[in-house]
Formats: structure tokens, sequence, C-alpha cells
């Protein structure tokens, strides 16, 4: 395999399409990191990279824990000494369990969601600033688009609860001003949809395979940086409206 100098960071890479995204990635030649919850599982998925021949990583990220983000923050300087690839892919949704939507569920929901998201990129970017082609990905969704709720409602108000669709809105939102701040680093942000896959968010009724999900933040990863679409929240490098 023929492997380039690039060092990716994945949160919640254990499983669903974070896994699957770094699975394609490495298998491309970048360097993943898996950062997981639980380094257990993150270990696991490690073991399974290096058995196709892939250099992998993986370390402990609760995406909510400061402790944690420092820590990742020196290992990937003390390992790799820059990062260039962020995917912020890490999500939950608490709201689709038949309960109503409680202030709690929706404040957990953005705490993983959008200030996560924030607080990991703001620690990682003198790292990413010494890459020469840096880029940050959030795993958005369609469901934070206003203009999909406004014309799509039919379709998709039975997904469309409080918490997690406005968890995405405010992750659009964060998207456009860091692809407007970090520009003068060199940093390039997009928000991706993945589209409804089978995952443990997804469900088995999603029509979506994982490997097709991960498409996009694949692509945004591997796409020149003159067909980078700063700023915009894309399937398969498709503008979807805000």
């Amino acid at each position: 395999m023929t492997k380039n100098d690039k060092i990716v960071l994945i949160t919640g890479a254990n499983k669903g399409l974070g896994k699957e995204t770094a699975r394609q990635l490495a298998l491309l030649g970048y360097t993943v990191v898996v950062a997981a919850r639980d380094l257990k599982s993150g270990d696991a998925v490690v073991t399974e990279l290096r058995s196709l021949d892939c250099d992998a990583h993986a370390i402990k990220l609760d995406v909510t824990n400061p402790e944690d983000i420092s820590n990742c923050v020196n290992y990937i300087e003390t390992t790799f000494g820059k990062l260039d690839v962020l995917v912020n892919n890490a999500g939950v949704v608490l709201e689709w369990d038949g309960n109503p939507t409680s202030a709690d569920k929706i404040r957990q929901t953005l705490e993983v969601n959008l200030i996560a998201p924030f607080a990991i990129t703001e620690a990682l970017v003198p790292l990413l600033s010494l890459s020469t082609d840096a880029r940050v990905i959030n795993q958005s969704s369609m469901l934070g688009s206003i203009d999909t709720a406004e014309k799509m409602w039919k379709d998709v108000s039975k997904f469309m609860s409080v918490g997690y669709a406005t968890s995405k809105t405010g992750l659009n939102m964060l998207t456009q001003i860091q692809s407007k701040t970090l520009a003068e680093k060199g940093i390039l942000v997009a928000a991706s949809h993945p589209g409804w896959v089978k995952t443990d968010l997804g469900t088995a009724e999603a029509p979506m395979e994982v490997k097709e999900g991960a498409s996009t933040v694949v692509s945004l990863v591997t796409v020149s940086r003159d067909e980078f679409p700063n700023g915009q929240l894309v399937h398969n490098l498709q503008r979807i409206a805000w």
C-alpha cells in the first residue's frame, strides 16, 4: 500500500460511519487516529486496520471531556507534530426513544453535537495550522437544514426532534463561521450530510449501507483544495441549502 504523509483524526471512530470512514481513508494511505470514548473498542478497530497493512492508532476521547481533549492534542503533537484532517464525527440522538423531548435531552445533545466540535477544533487549530492541506469536516445532517424543514416538512417531520435537528443547525452555522475565521490559517471547513445510513443512530430501517454513507466525508478529505466546498453543507460534494 502506498502511504501518504497525512494524519487524520476521526472522533467516534470505533463504530458506524466513523469506523468505516477510518477504514476507507486508511486503505487510501492516510494515517488514521481512531478516537473513541471506549479505548478498547478503538484498539479493536486499529487491530483490524493494521491487519490490512494500514497505519492506524487509537486514542481515548470523550468529546465532552476537556482533559481528554487536552490529552488528544498532546498525543497528536508528540506523535505526529501536525494534523492534516479533523473529522468531527461523534454524535448522539437522545429523542428517538418514544418519550417526549426534555430540556435535559436537548442540553446533552447540544453538548456532544455542537459544543464538542467547537472545543475540539479550537484545541487543534495550532496543529492544523502546520499542515499544507488542513481540513475540518463536521458530520452534520440535512435535518439541520432550515430550507429542508421548510420545504420538505411532510417528508422529514418524524425525524425533526428539537435537540438533534437544532444541534445540526448550530453545527452548520459553526461550519460557516469556521470557514471564514480559519481561512487565514489555511484551514478549509465543510459540513457533511452522509444520508440516512444503517447505523445505531440511523437504525436498520435506513436505505443506505455504511460504506456508502462514509463516501461524503471521504470525498471531502480527498478532493483537491480548489474543488473543496469551503463553508458548505454537502452530500457527495453536492451542495444542500442551509
